[in-house]
């Protein structure tokens, strides 16, 4: 069942989905709706599993106590192939690295970026810990030659694992380069190896230029639409720049009920954007930070439109959602999936919701496809290892994996 849709954070139309929605029922590992199969459950590090990162065969998976690494060639039954435990390590939500590197973001109790070589799947080895870059969240740009932590900090790492024994955190605060003061930044959501979107607490998003690392730009800004009830988690802007479509994730925690001051899901469509239609970048691109305005960003080539928002609603585990929550009714981690095409299928970690489906349709719709709710868990993320196979991260649990059956919409052009 598809049209189960929450307009501009409409609560009611959210008690209308968990009302209307139809559901497959109880499965060994929770609740799902008629189109999420259920499919197995990986016990990874029960009470802190936080995020993953899927690079070919592998699956990296961190938690608040180590660093687990999966050989996922059959993802319905990954393989264990090494675990790395550290002790105690807060939080490391976003998980970074390349193909010889891992990173793992210590914001408490230390203040440390710890750099892990992961060429051996079976013996991970921290080569390097620097000390000061252990901000909340952490992103490798230019393929982790410099790694941007989410208060400011830059480390350079040089790409490979010889330079990185030798990582080094230098004098800048990239948040006050790109706002002329700095400001309070959850996460440097990359969108390519040289552009990234910021995530600000309280105002509105950057869109950040790092092909000079060094000296990044401010190309565009989307505007918040509700600063004052909920914080930019994450964001995605689909197909790396290439798609009309640019989703941003919400949070606010710790709240019992479901209202209008949890964190959604907001579309906004780019209305100008500084890719051409071969995805090559517009020749005329600012090269450093001035003083701007809004009508001054709106000359620039990134632009952006609030299409559509999506929030969730308390009810019952048979319909798909949880009476009382936890964590709060927020939404945390998503990921698209591999076939996204101005519009298509989100799978969205929505902690004591669990796992949510949305359709993204190609006139900026959001709308609930489907949903999987968990005994006991709080989903902090939904990633897609296949087309139809989503690994949701649950803090609670650990791994669970599910099998989207519905129909997959496709805006693609034909031919």
């Amino acid at each position: 069942m598809r049209p189960l849709r929450a307009i501009g954070g409409a609560i009611v139309a959210g008690l209308l989905a968990t009302t209307l929605g139809t559901a497959a029922g109880p499965t060994p590992g929770g609740f799902t709706s008629d189109d999420v199969n259920y499919v197995t459950y990986v016990p990874f590090d029960i009470g802190s599993a936080t995020g993953m990162t899927i690079r070919g065969d592998f699956a990296y998976v961190t938690s608040w106590r180590a660093v687990s690494i999966y050989d996922i060639s059959d993802v319905r039954d990954p393989k264990l192939l090494s675990t790395t435990p550290f002790g105690f390590r807060f939080e490391n939500e976003d998980v970074t690295g390349n193909d010889q590197l891992l990173f793992f973001s210590e914001s408490l109790p230390g203040n440390t970026l710890h750099i892990y070589d992961i060429r051996n799947p079976q013996a991970p080895v921290e080569i390097a810990a620097v000390e000061g870059a252990g901000d909340h969240t952490s992103q490798c740009v230019l393929n982790c030659e410099y790694v941007y932590g989410s208060d400011g900090s830059v480390t350079w790492v040089g790409q490979t694992v010889d330079n990185a024994r030798n990582a080094v955190l230098l004098d800048m605060d990239w948040t006050a380069l790109v706002n002329g003061t700095r400001f309070s930044n959850h996460d440097a959501e990359l969108i390519r190896e040289d552009l990234f979107i910021t995530t600000p607490i309280s105002t509105d998003f950057h869109l950040v230029d790092v092909r000079d690392p060094l000296n990044p730009v401010v190309l565009g800004r989307g505007v918040h639409p509700n600063p004052s009830a909920w914080l930019f988690h994450s964001g995605e802007w689909f197909r790396g720049g290439n798609d009309k479509f640019l989703l941003m994730q919400g949070e606010q925690n710790f709240q019992a009920q479901c209202g209008e001051g949890n964190g959604p899901i907001v579309l906004y469509e780019v209305t100008n954007s500084i890719f051409d239609e071969f995805g090559e970048r517009i020749a005329d691109l600012p090269t450093e930070n001035v003083e701007r305005d809004q009508e001054d960003y709106d000359k620039y080539p990134f632009t952006v439109e609030l299409k559509d928002t999506y929030a969730v609603a308390n009810g019952t585990y048979q319909d798909g959602s949880p009476a009382v929550n936890g964590l709060g009714c927020s939404a945390h981690w998503f990921e698209s999936q591999p076939d996204f095409h101005d519009g298509g299928m989100v799978a969205v970690g929505y902690y004591e919701h669990g796992t949510r489906f949305l359709e993204v349709t190609n006139d900026g719709q959001l709308l609930e496809a489907g949903w999987f709710l968990p005994y006991g868990g709080s989903t902090s993320a939904a990633y897609w290892v296949d087309e139809r196979t989503v690994y949701a991260v649950d803090y609670a649990r650990g791994i669970d994996i599910l099998k989207w059956a519905g129909d997959i919409p496709s805006y693609a052009p034909q031919g």
